[in-house]
């Protein structure tokens, strides 16, 4: 029977899985299922993968949610590698350098460093400690600062754009030396943007860095743009862990399924306009919805899931 079939007769009766096999599967999971296969069987772009480090959060009745996430940057989007439920003890929901490392660790065991080009970052997760454990296992990464961060002594805010500053030397940051770059935002809360990276130059720096917002766009995906992930009235953190093992999965089949439907010329012209994940989401929905209306895009999908072909997800 097709999964989109419309049910006809008595509803069938349904052989449970048992609970163990999914405690088994499901045990201490922390991790995106692309980590239970061999990621280098991916195409990775020239200059090695970005990846984003950042924080989701919401708040269900007095607790506040937390979730930190690495993921990888394949276009305008992040995909969950690595995450972890921060403890509810965590001041201001805020990742501490204990918690950074060890979620880093785990990328560093399925990537090699030198397949890193950089790791992206937001005003959160600045620290002498944190920083210099990245530069001490060889990985660049690119931060960006609050306006009040010390460069050379001087504040931040006193800096204007150093786009045309083709001979950058490092400066000291947090009692580090590394590459400072600014330049003016037009459109955005704030009118300067201010970074700093332990290897890559100013102007590469800041390139760089417009990839990091993937990670918001992914987020986005997984909570009220999609899979509404903040309505779970779960709050335990291995719980909320498992979840995310869950949603990720979900996120990578409708991905996988929207970028194949790009590939056929099977959309109308509104369909063309939307985004990979919304129009592979839509269409999901829709074909369980109406599956008579449908047909041959199920018989697509029946022959996708079960093909051997692993789906574009890494195209870049």
């Amino acid at each position: 029977m097709s999964i989109f079939q419309e049910p006809r007769g008595p509803a069938p009766k349904y052989e449970l899985i048992p609970l163990r096999f999914i405690n088994s599967y499901f045990a201490a999971i922390r991790c995106s299922p692309l980590l239970q296969t061999n990621i280098y069987t991916t195409p990775k772009p020239r200059q090695g993968y970005v990846l984003s480090m950042d924080r989701t959060n919401w708040k269900f009745g007095k607790r506040h949610i937390n979730i930190l996430t690495v993921g990888i940057v394949v276009g305008k989007v992040s995909i969950p590698l690595v995450w972890t439920t921060l403890a509810q003890t965590t001041k201001r929901g805020n990742s501490n350098t204990h918690q950074r490392i060890a979620l880093m660790k785990k990328v560093l065991k399925v990537l090699a460093v030198e397949d890193i080009y950089a790791l992206t970052m937001d005003r959160e997760f600045n620290g002498y400690q944190w920083l210099k454990w990245l530069n001490n296992k060889k990985t660049t990464w690119v931060l960006r600062l609050r306006k009040d961060t010390h460069i050379n002594g001087k504040s931040a805010k006193f800096y204007r754009s150093t786009r045309k500053d083709k001979h950058a030397k490092k400066k000291s940051v947090f009692g580090l030396p590394l590459y400072f770059g600014c330049k003016s935002i037009k459109k955005g809360r704030a009118d300067f943007l201010y970074i700093v990276s332990n290897n890559l130059t100013p102007n590469d720096a800041l390139e760089t860095y417009k990839k990091r917002w993937s990670i918001e766009v992914l987020f986005g995906h997984l909570k009220k743009k999609g899979f509404n992930f903040e309505n779970t009235h779960m709050s335990d953190k291995k719980k909320i862990d498992k979840l995310m093992a869950v949603l990720t999965l979900a996120f990578l089949f409708t991905i996988g399924w929207g970028i194949l439907l790009k590939e056929q010329n099977l959309l109308n012209a509104h369909q063309k306009r939307k985004s990979t994940f919304r129009l592979a989401l839509d269409l999901i929905q829709s074909m369980f919805r109406k599956p008579n209306k449908h047909k041959e895009k199920i018989e697509l999908f029946h022959q996708w899931v079960a093909s051997d072909l692993n789906p574009k997800i890494f195209v870049v």
